[in-house]
């Protein structure tokens, strides 16, 4: 007798979702891409946003970004620039979705409570989080991405 596949272990068919990972996929791609190439990781570059534009930081946060960001700015900035470009990469192909919307997630928070939370962009941070939400909530690489695969060799595995 064959066990009944949970809801975890079958595949989803919410293709409208896999244009929503690839949109996001496409754009921290496409921005880790210009951070590691356009200057972010040089010395200084993310230090200086920090003193000048996160002075509208939650106020709660401020101790973390004076204490934990700014001293180490320049291996943070690496982190950033490679966590944006692989997090986009694995959106794109579908692989490992799940933990890459988390990863996204975990960066749009970030970036959302530097900016404070009152100036337009971080509207785009929060629908950043939502979207990202949403694609890790519905496994949308199991319909158009390498995570298809990956299910049907390891089905009981929660990463996809």
């Amino acid at each position: 007798m064959t066990r009944p596949k949970g809801s975890w272990q079958t595949e989803t068919k919410l293709w409208q979702v896999v244009i929503l990972r690839i949109f996001f996929g496409y754009y921290f791609f496409q921005d880790g891409l210009g951070k590691l190439t356009g200057g972010f990781t040089g010395p200084g570059v993310l230090e200086k946003w920090l003193t000048t534009k996160a002075a509208d930081a939650f106020g709660w946060y401020k101790p973390f970004l004076d204490s934990v960001v700014v001293p180490h700015h320049q291996l943070l900035a690496a982190v950033v620039a490679w966590g944006m470009t692989l997090t986009g990469l694995a959106l794109l192909c579908g692989l490992l979705t799940r933990p890459a919307a988390l990863g996204g997630i975990f960066m749009a928070l970030n970036f959302y409570l530097a900016k404070g939370g009152g100036s337009p962009a971080t509207t785009s941070d929060q629908a950043f989080m939502v979207g990202l939400l949403v694609v890790f909530l519905t496994r949308s690489g199991r319909s158009f991405g390498l995570d298809r695969w990956l299910v049907r060799r390891y089905p009981d595995s929660p990463l996809w």
